[in-house]
Protein backbone atom coordinates (compact mmCIF):
# COMPACT_ATOMS: atom_id res chain seq x y z
CA UNK A 1 0.00 0.00 0.00
CA UNK A 2 1.73 3.64 -1.05
CA UNK A 3 1.21 6.44 1.30
CA UNK A 4 -0.92 8.85 -1.21
CA UNK A 5 -4.45 6.96 -0.85
CA UNK A 6 -6.96 9.21 0.22
CA UNK A 7 -8.07 8.59 3.97
CA UNK A 8 -11.70 9.40 4.62
CA UNK A 9 -12.53 10.07 1.13
CA UNK A 10 -15.64 11.90 -0.07
CA UNK A 11 -17.04 12.02 3.97
CA UNK A 12 -13.53 13.65 5.01
CA UNK A 13 -14.79 16.40 2.06
CA UNK A 14 -18.48 16.40 2.86
CA UNK A 15 -17.59 17.21 6.93
CA UNK A 16 -14.73 20.34 5.47
CA UNK A 17 -17.73 21.85 3.58
CA UNK A 18 -20.28 21.36 6.12
CA UNK A 19 -17.39 23.23 8.10
CA UNK A 20 -16.59 26.14 6.13
CA UNK A 21 -20.52 26.83 5.83
CA UNK A 22 -21.14 26.75 9.55
CA UNK A 23 -17.82 28.89 10.27
CA UNK A 24 -19.40 31.65 7.51
CA UNK A 25 -22.29 31.23 8.91
CA UNK A 26 -21.62 31.98 12.35
CA UNK A 27 -19.32 34.74 10.79
CA UNK A 28 -22.18 36.47 8.72
CA UNK A 29 -24.70 36.13 11.96
CA UNK A 30 -22.05 38.14 14.85
CA UNK A 31 -21.27 40.60 11.90
CA UNK A 32 -24.71 41.58 11.47
CA UNK A 33 -25.93 41.27 15.14
CA UNK A 34 -22.91 44.09 15.80
CA UNK A 35 -24.12 46.27 13.20
CA UNK A 36 -27.72 46.68 14.28
CA UNK A 37 -28.34 49.47 15.68
CA UNK A 38 -31.29 50.27 18.69
CA UNK A 39 -33.51 53.08 17.80
CA UNK A 40 -33.02 56.17 19.15
CA UNK A 41 -35.51 56.99 22.35
CA UNK A 42 -35.26 60.33 22.47
CA UNK A 43 -38.35 62.86 23.92
CA UNK A 44 -38.21 66.87 23.53
CA UNK A 45 -40.39 69.14 26.16
CA UNK A 46 -41.85 72.27 25.45
CA UNK A 47 -40.75 74.99 27.95
CA UNK A 48 -43.95 76.84 27.20
CA UNK A 49 -46.87 74.46 26.41
CA UNK A 50 -44.69 71.87 29.02
CA UNK A 51 -46.17 69.12 26.73
CA UNK A 52 -43.69 66.47 26.02
CA UNK A 53 -42.88 64.80 21.97
CA UNK A 54 -40.81 62.01 20.83
CA UNK A 55 -37.73 62.55 18.55
CA UNK A 56 -39.94 60.65 15.91
CA UNK A 57 -42.79 63.08 15.46
CA UNK A 58 -39.69 65.38 14.56
CA UNK A 59 -38.55 63.02 11.98
CA UNK A 60 -41.70 62.34 10.47
CA UNK A 61 -41.73 65.33 8.07
CA UNK A 62 -38.41 66.29 7.54
CA UNK A 63 -36.94 69.20 7.14
CA UNK A 64 -40.62 70.46 8.10
CA UNK A 65 -40.28 69.86 11.54
CA UNK A 66 -36.84 69.57 12.24
CA UNK A 67 -37.08 74.28 12.79
CA UNK A 68 -33.90 74.80 15.21
CA UNK A 69 -34.53 77.09 17.85
CA UNK A 70 -32.73 80.41 17.81
CA UNK A 71 -30.45 81.03 20.19
CA UNK A 72 -31.68 78.02 22.17
CA UNK A 73 -28.46 76.84 23.47
CA UNK A 74 -27.89 74.22 21.21
CA UNK A 75 -28.40 72.80 17.29
CA UNK A 76 -31.02 69.92 18.99
CA UNK A 77 -33.31 72.83 20.83
CA UNK A 78 -36.01 73.09 17.91
CA UNK A 79 -39.52 74.63 17.75
CA UNK A 80 -42.45 72.67 19.39
CA UNK A 81 -44.52 70.33 17.40
CA UNK A 82 -47.90 71.16 19.55
CA UNK A 83 -47.66 74.83 20.54
CA UNK A 84 -45.76 76.13 17.38
CA UNK A 85 -43.96 78.73 19.18
CA UNK A 86 -42.49 77.01 22.60
CA UNK A 87 -38.13 76.28 23.14
CA UNK A 88 -38.52 71.97 22.68
CA UNK A 89 -35.51 70.45 24.56
CA UNK A 90 -33.64 67.20 24.46
CA UNK A 91 -34.57 65.43 28.04
CA UNK A 92 -32.11 62.53 29.49
CA UNK A 93 -32.91 59.96 31.60
CA UNK A 94 -30.04 59.54 34.61
CA UNK A 95 -28.34 56.13 34.42
CA UNK A 96 -27.80 56.26 38.08
CA UNK A 97 -31.26 57.23 40.22
CA UNK A 98 -33.65 57.58 36.45
CA UNK A 99 -34.24 61.00 36.62
CA UNK A 100 -35.47 62.75 33.84
CA UNK A 101 -34.08 65.96 33.15
CA UNK A 102 -33.96 69.08 30.27
CA UNK A 103 -31.20 69.39 28.33
CA UNK A 104 -29.28 72.64 27.19
CA UNK A 105 -31.39 74.44 29.48
CA UNK A 106 -28.64 74.97 32.14
CA UNK A 107 -25.80 72.86 30.75
CA UNK A 108 -22.97 71.07 32.74
CA UNK A 109 -20.97 68.14 31.83
CA UNK A 110 -19.30 65.57 34.26
CA UNK A 111 -15.70 64.70 33.89
CA UNK A 112 -16.80 62.04 30.84
CA UNK A 113 -18.26 64.86 29.15
CA UNK A 114 -21.51 63.60 29.79
CA UNK A 115 -24.98 66.01 30.85
CA UNK A 116 -24.88 66.05 34.86
CA UNK A 117 -28.21 64.78 36.52
CA UNK A 118 -29.22 67.76 38.82
CA UNK A 119 -30.66 65.32 41.51
CA UNK A 120 -27.53 63.27 41.75
CA UNK A 121 -24.92 66.57 41.05
CA UNK A 122 -27.23 68.10 44.29
CA UNK A 123 -25.22 71.26 43.78
CA UNK A 124 -25.89 71.76 40.06
CA UNK A 125 -29.36 71.38 40.98
CA UNK A 126 -29.70 73.93 43.66
CA UNK A 127 -27.61 76.42 41.48
CA UNK A 128 -30.10 75.82 38.71
CA UNK A 129 -33.10 76.59 40.94
CA UNK A 130 -31.84 79.72 42.35
CA UNK A 131 -31.48 81.24 38.57
CA UNK A 132 -35.10 79.98 38.05
CA UNK A 133 -34.48 77.09 36.02
CA UNK A 134 -36.40 73.89 36.49
CA UNK A 135 -34.12 71.02 35.11
CA UNK A 136 -36.64 68.43 36.51
CA UNK A 137 -40.06 69.56 35.48
CA UNK A 138 -43.00 67.60 37.01
CA UNK A 139 -44.47 66.65 33.82
CA UNK A 140 -41.09 64.85 33.45
CA UNK A 141 -41.14 63.47 36.59
CA UNK A 142 -44.64 62.15 38.19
Amino acid sequence: MSGNEESGGPAKTVMTLAGAVLALGLLYWSWSSFMVQQPLKLDYYCLSCKQTESIEEFRKDFPANWKQYPGGGSDSVLYCLKCKKGRAHPVLDCQKCGTVFVQHLFPKYDEYGDHSCPKCDAEYGKLAKSRGVDLMPKALNP
